[in-house]
């Protein structure tokens, strides 16, 4: 047995994204809804190498057959990728109990009506996956840029940042 992984690390006005499987980071900036990541996954080389479409994707056998996993081998290496953050993103990192029962037009819509409210929008996804039959875990982490956190640059501008 083994799982997949994403996670996001905010520092610097940046989010650097690990992961490995088909676990998945998503963001969402004004109305453009995107996926960041992509899957390490037997379905996705297939895609990749014009094997199959997209659109023949969702209804393969082979969804669930990922080439990388933790816990498989000894070692493992993530898939980092980093990319600027802006106030206002909405950020979705979530295992692929909810991207493989909720298509990814759905989610950009619920994340864009709902995403006044993370904690309503996260369950509301929740929800989504288990009424169209649930039948993995659904993993949902939803972060919002709120303004801009860059870091201190030098002594002098750690020294005001402390004194505020």
């Amino acid at each position: 047995m083994g799982t997949t992984l994403v996670a996001g690390l905010f520092y610097d006005n940046k989010v650097m994204l690990a992961h490995i499987g088909d676990s998945r980071a998503y963001r969402l900036r004004g109305e453009a809804f995107e996926q960041l990541t992509r899957d390490h996954s037997l379905l996705q080389e297939q895609i990749d190498s014009g094997m199959i479409t997209p659109e023949q994707a969702k209804f393969s056998q082979n969804k669930n057959l990922v080439t990388r996993a933790l816990g498989i081998d000894p070692t493992v290496e993530p898939e980092l990728t980093c990319f600027e953050a802006q106030p206002g993103d909405v950020y979705l990192l979530c295992s692929d109990g909810l991207n493989d029962m909720v298509s990814d037009e759905d989610i950009g819509m619920t994340l864009q009506t709902l995403s006044a409210n993370l904690r309503l929008a996260a369950q509301q996804l929740v929800q989504m996956a288990n009424d169209n039959g649930g039948r993995d875990n659904v993993s949902v982490i939803l972060v919002r840029v709120v303004r801009d956190y860059a870091a201190p640059k030098g002594w002098l501008s750690r020294l005001f940042s402390w004194l505020k």
